[in-house]
């Protein structure tokens, strides 16, 4: 009798298996009968709540979608389950007795893997898809469940947990509005829209392992927090702990978003937070690193992206207006010896200079001021021997310095929020479209260095310093300035700095509130 049960059970279950390969090519035009003629004699074998019905399974997937779609990955599961009858995941994988083939399994492991990035892995509900499938291939029904029921409910949980899966891993976990501080730090990002979620479904069709493997960061500084991660986890819990922790899952998430901006094969990053730039060259597998410094935390250095166009030699300092207002007058007022001394110049509005004595500079204490202060562009200037513009809205550049003690500093916060370089010559350098001697020979002599090459000795120091003033790119080189509490440097070591403008606890409590914290 047990083995007659035995055997009834297996006949069940191969019929149930025949008819979940089937599922994903029927169409609506079909027959409706859930057996084909050739198992009809299987028939008194089955309660009607193990009958398999693809029409029925579209309609359930269907009734569970979002009308009003919150996210493009939403959007793309509503689109797919409407339009189309295609199944991802109801195959001969479901209930295969080999491991490599069960694609749904290795969605499950993929997600319940998330902590590895510093993510809540309750965040996707594994165990509930898990009894469901459990239920499905042990054919024991449960909470009133049928067939369709736990596989439209696996199907659809499956491709809604996958969409958001790599759309969260590609772009970040945190919404847009928990990401920045205050509305002059905001670099432009990519961002998961429809057509990516779309081709994430192309992918999934195409080769579900590849399209997980793919959806993992790959950035070098990305694979290096996660083995850190697992480094700091197996310390404990302790406050140490925590510091280094919440810096590594912080910084993390930074590392998911993506710039809007392409960086191409050369590409400058500025991070604020660690008082570095690198200048990153992919073609040649080099990286220009320098210490610079930035603004202090009353006068933040704005995160943005931009393209450096030109480098100036030798420029004047066109001092703004918020300078003039709190740092020059207040000096003045102290000191009337301040505009000679800095070798600074004023003009009115019509750009005619005047004398500083003759203006009643307390009068505009902490208003508009009517004039310009421009400082000479020779040595002690400012800006230093070269400065390197790009488009923005806050009159910030990168440029050399004459004060190169600030670079011996640990705490470099303390320009008006330009960056100054500590290498502004090399970075000129790294900025040229390839090596050209006589060129950087020129760009020396305007800076009053000796030129090095044989060609080079022979220029006119007087010439080449009229002849230099600008020099356009001929390709513009992408700039980011960002803020990293977590970096690789360019000897591939991690390295942590500290928060000078104190911006990751809201990154931190943004995460706590989304329970997006492991």
């Amino acid at each position: 009798m047990e083995e007659l049960c035995m055997r009834n059970r297996r006949l069940l279950w191969g019929a149930v298996i025949l008819f979940v390969v089937c599922l994903a090519a029927c169409k609506k035009e079909k027959p409706q009968s859930p057996i084909p003629d050739s198992l009809a004699s299987l028939q008194e074998l089955f309660n009607p709540a193990y009958q398999i019905d693809a029409d029925s399974i579209r309609l359930m997937i269907r009734s569970y979608l979002n009308e009003n779609p919150i996210t493009p990955w939403d959007s793309a599961l509503l689109a797919h389950y409407r339009e189309k009858d295609e199944f991802f995941w109801l195959n001969d994988s479901l209930v295969s007795d080999k491991p490599a083939a069960q694609v749904a399994d290795s969605m499950l492991f993929w997600l319940g893997d998330i902590s590895r990035h510093g993510i809540n892995p309750n965040l996707y509900s594994v165990d509930s898809i898990r009894e469901r499938l459990q239920q499905i291939r042990s054919l024991k029904l449960q909470e009133g469940k049928t067939m369709n029921r736990l596989l439209a409910d696996v199907e659809y949980q499956l491709t809604a947990a996958y969409l958001s899966y790599v759309c969260q891993l590609k772009f970040g976990f945190l919404p847009s509005e928990h990401r920045w501080n205050d509305s002059i730090n905001r670099i432009p990002l990519k961002h998961c829209d429809v057509t990516f979620a779309n081709a994430a479904l192309d992918s999934l069709r195409a080769n579900p392992i590849a399209a997980l493997r793919g959806a993992q960061p790959s950035s070098p500084l990305y694979r290096k927090m996660q083995e850190e991660l697992v480094r700091v986890n197996a310390w404990g819990k302790t406050d140490t702990t925590d510091y280094y922790r919440n810096r590594l899952l912080v910084n993390m998430e930074r590392a998911r978003w993506q710039y809007a901006l392409d960086k191409g094969q050369k590409y400058v990053i500025a991070n604020v937070a660690a008082f570095m730039l690198q200048a990153i060259n992919e073609e040649t597998d080099s990286i220009l690193e320098m210490r610079i410094c930035v603004g202090s935390v009353k006068n933040k250095t704005p995160l943005l992206s931009s393209r450096i166009y030109y480098m100036e030699l030798n420029p004047y300092w066109n001092v703004p207006q918020s300078i003039i207002r709190k740092e020059i007058i207040p000096t003045y007022r102290r000191d009337t010896t301040y505009f000679t001394r800095n070798r600074m110049k004023v003009y009115d509005k019509n750009g005619l200079q005047v004398n500083p004595h003759q203006v009643n500079w307390a009068k505009y204490a902490g208003k508009g001021v009517p004039y310009t202060v421009k400082q000479d562009n020779k040595t002690g200037n400012s800006l230093g021997r070269i400065i390197f513009r790009f488009p923005n809205p806050h009159s910030v550049y990168l440029h050399d310095t004459p004060s190169r003690w600030a670079f011996t500093l640990k705490n470099r916060a303390v320009s008006h929020g330009c960056v100054r370089l500590q290498k502004a010559l090399d970075f000129a350098f790294f900025l040229l479209k390839e090596p050209d001697e006589l060129l950087e020979d020129r760009i020396r002599i305007a800076m009053d260095i000796k030129p090095v090459s044989e060609e080079g000795k022979k220029l006119p120091v007087s010439a080449a310093y009229r002849e230099l003033k600008h020099y356009s790119l001929e390709k513009y080189i992408p700039l980011f300035i960002d803020y990293q509490t977590v970096y690789l440097s360019a000897d591939n070591n991690l390295r942590y700095c500290e928060d000078i403008y104190k911006y990751d606890p809201s990154l931190l409590e943004a995460m706590n509130n989304l329970n997006l914290k492991p």
